[in-house]
């Protein structure tokens, strides 16, 4: 009986390829090894998924070879794939692909050359004519407690590569090959903490206590459970990670820790590392071939805790013990492009399969969260106080329909908010603010025919950036030079209108003449390095005044923060998303919890036109209860999360005919189904109907169950479109309506 194997290729097809496995191969091939296969006319290399006696398929080719020194992925990891690519009806070899590093599937993990002394070199003494340079290499190595790469060893001992070859020979020293970080120290030189429990800065208060007592008699005894840690900002949710964290290292167990921003990334690993010790970092702001080597560390046991965002979900820990994700109510968690999975219920199937917790932080959980807590599926701990019993910011809301006229920032800096900046200032602290809007200005106005520059790709006003010149679409990138008069008009008086972070920071350094300004946003955030320069400048009190979008708005614990300011925190209302009330409450209970983390109160301006949105109030009061009150009613009625199951299709076209008639198609098909418990809303024209050169229009499922949904979806799926050209996309459990 022939044996075959189920090979899932990175291409966005659901069913894995059927080959036979030739006999020269047959005791090497097994889930989750890296072969490579006859595909059409070329070669492809997949991973192997399943193996199997028998297939629908009468004529199969033969499976070509398995790749050498490829990373297999284990059983149980493999089984998380293929339960995400089955949820989300997507292919499992896509999910295999977002998953591995795009080095580790192409086998380019590239190993470094590093030095260290041996105990004849600690004593000995280098002679002949160059004794000079062997001596200089030889101290240099004395003064350190880990082996040092080649290539710095060099650079820092201003030497070349012979006196160091000399002593190798000699066997004073030691030249051998290894992972950069293979001894917790990067390439670049930068040295992490060692493993050692340094005591804590504070002892836990008692709800701490009970928090940290209940998630470790988990870890413990290997139970699979889902916490739900409800703690306001500021609380010390991090500090019972950490201890949950080392209660699984003590038995020998793996952890893993997601946060939803990259900019969170920074911060976070300072803390571990000076905790618990050395951990691999995956995010996607790293170079591939640095998210590799922290992929192999971990995959080789030699590192037990990962740290990343969305897809460290999927990060090779080894006898993985506790899953964290912090801020688990983010829609970051979210993946926008196939494979369309949203990580933190990844987390949570990934602690069931394995048995072991799951503890989902958030100071502003979601609905869904806090309902599955109401009915028993998540286990609540509260802690309602800030460590140390230090109080909540105080918040003042400013009517910004009252206060029309402003000192600067466009309309958005507020004359009692400049005051209090003065006066923080003056107080020699620092003040936070947060405008979830970037560049200069939302776009640029004609005043006479009221002509918009707009983006002709996506059929949306260009955000005007000052300090490039030039107005630029967010979404495309498509730009244009900055116009002396109207294009359609020819007046001269183009109005810049919404103002963005580039104005706020321009005004603010009118304003505060000597005082140091700094911006967080996607424009000055330019890779992970600078980012966390920004961040660093601004925690050592060099950065007096920090303006940023909602980059700033979450995680950050800086001490000398007492004024927080919200300049316009109407933005999310008016999207046609029925999240837009909760998460415009959640992001400013987010941002108001950076003010006050020291030992200073802290005060929180809020600048609104719509003071009297229940959202605002909840807000205001920090009150997410009451948020939960008024969203429920209308989630019931509507059977919208978490009381009902969404899919969102979305049909793609150049042409907008082609793409309405596909949309027609697949809605068509769908209700030939015949399943009356899942209600298909459209097809419409998206909110944002045309980006990137096509036209969008998309359909709504909506269902109390998950099975018949999906079963409908996919129905979608296998439907061919009317148009060839029309792109499909689908969305189980969509967090954008856009």
């Amino acid at each position: 009986m022939n044996r075959i194997a189920r090979v899932a290729l990175p291409i966005p097809l659901r069913e894995p390829f059927d080959y036979r496995i030739p006999d020269s191969l047959a005791d090497q091939v097994r889930p989750g090894v890296q072969v490579r296969v006859p595909f059409g006319p070329s070669k492809r290399i997949g991973w192997v998924v399943e193996i199997t006696d028998h297939s629908p398929h009468p004529k199969l080719r033969e499976l070509d070879a398995i790749i050498p020194d490829s990373a297999e992925i284990q059983p149980d990891l493999l089984k998380l794939l293929e339960w995400t690519a089955d949820y989300y009806l997507c292919g499992i070899g896509e999910v295999i692909e977002s998953a591995v590093p795009k080095a580790v599937r192409n086998r380019k993990v590239r190993s470094v050359r590093w030095v260290r002394i041996t105990s004849e070199g600690a004593s000995g003494d280098p002679s002949g004519s160059s004794a000079s340079a062997r001596q200089k290499v030889l101290e240099h190595l004395r003064q350190q407690d880990h082996p040092v790469p080649l290539r710095k060893l060099i650079e820092s001992c201003a030497v070349s590569d012979s006196p160091v070859k000399t002593l190798a020979r000699r066997g004073l020293i030691e030249i051998f090959d290894a992972l950069p970080a293979q001894f917790g120290t990067p390439e670049s030189g930068e040295t992490l903490a060692e493993n050692s429990w340094i005591t804590p800065p504070f002892e836990p208060n008692p709800e701490q206590v009970v928090a940290i007592d209940a998630i470790s008699e988990t870890v413990e005894k290997k139970q699979y459970r889902t916490f739900l840690l409800h703690g306001v900002t500021g609380s010390g949710k991090t500090e019972v990670y950490i201890r949950a964290v080392q209660q699984a290292l003590d038995q020998g167990l793996g952890a893993l820790v997601l946060v939803p921003e990259i900019a969170l990334t920074p911060q976070a690993i300072e803390r571990f590392t000076e905790r618990l010790g050395t951990v691999a970092v995956l995010h996607s702001m790293l170079p591939d071939s640095e998210r590799a080597v922290h992929y192999e560390r971990l995959r080789r046991g030699e590192v037990r805790i990962a740290l990343g965002a969305r897809s460290a979900v999927f990060a090779p820990v080894p006898d993985l013990g506790i899953i964290i994700v912090d801020e688990s109510h983010e829609t970051s968690y979210k993946q926008e492009n196939s494979p369309r999975y949203h990580a933190r219920d990844v987390a949570v199937m990934r602690a069931h399969q394995l048995g072991i917790p799951c503890v989902l932080g958030s100071a502003t959980p979601s609905m869904e969260s806090l309902e599955n807590a109401k009915t028993g599926r998540y286990q609540k701990i509260i802690l309602s106080e800030r460590t140390n019993g230090r109080p909540l910011a105080t918040i003042e809301v400013i009517d910004r329909r009252i206060e029309k006229k402003s000192v600067g920032g466009g309309g958005l800096l507020s004359q009692r908010l400049i005051e209090r900046i003065r006066e923080t200032l003056d107080r020699d602290e620092q003040v936070l603010l947060f405008l979830n809007r970037r560049g200069f200005a939302r776009n640029l106005h004609c005043l006479n025919c009221g002509h918009d520059l707009r983006c002709h790709q996506c059929d949306i006003p260009l955000t005007y950036h000052k300090s490039k010149s030039r107005s630029q679409c967010n979404y495309c990138g498509e730009y244009k030079p900055i116009p002396d008069q109207c294009p359609e008009c020819h007046f001269h008086g183009m109005q810049q209108r919404s103002p963005g972070t580039e104005r706020i920071e321009e005004s603010l350094v009118q304003l505060f003449p000597g005082v140091q300004v700094d911006r967080l946003d996607r424009d000055t955030v330019t890779s992970a390095k600078r980012m966390a320069a920004i961040l660093q400048r601004f925690k050592e009190g060099q950065t007096q005044i920090l303006v940023g979008t909602q980059m700033v708005a979450k995680g950050h614990d800086i001490p000398g923060v007492t004024l927080v300011g919200v300049l316009d925190a109407d933005i999310a209302l008016g999207l046609p998303d029925f999240r837009s009330a909760e998460r415009t409450a959640q992001l400013l209970c987010q941002v108001a919890g950076r003010a006050g983390r020291g030992d200073r109160p802290g005060r929180v301006v809020l600048q609104t036109m719509q003071p009297e949105h229940y959202a605002l109030g909840c807000a205001s009061r920090q009150n997410l209860d009451q948020l939960l009150v008024e969203e429920t009613a209308i989630r019931k009625l509507l059977r919208y999360p978490p009381h009902g199951h969404l899919a969102r299709i979305l049909c793609e076209d150049e042409d907008e005919h082609k793409a309405q008639e596909s949309a027609r198609t697949l809605a068509e098909a769908m209700k030939e189904c015949g399943l009356d418990s899942v209600k298909i809303l459209g097809p419409a024209p998206a909110p944002l109907e045309r980006l990137r050169g096509r036209f969008r229009q998309h359909l709504l499922l909506k269902s109390d169950h998950r099975g018949p949904l999906r079963q409908v979806a996919s129905t979608a799926l296998k439907t061919k479109p009317r148009w060839a050209s029309t792109r499909i996309t689908l969305d189980i459990d969509p967090q954008n309506l856009l």
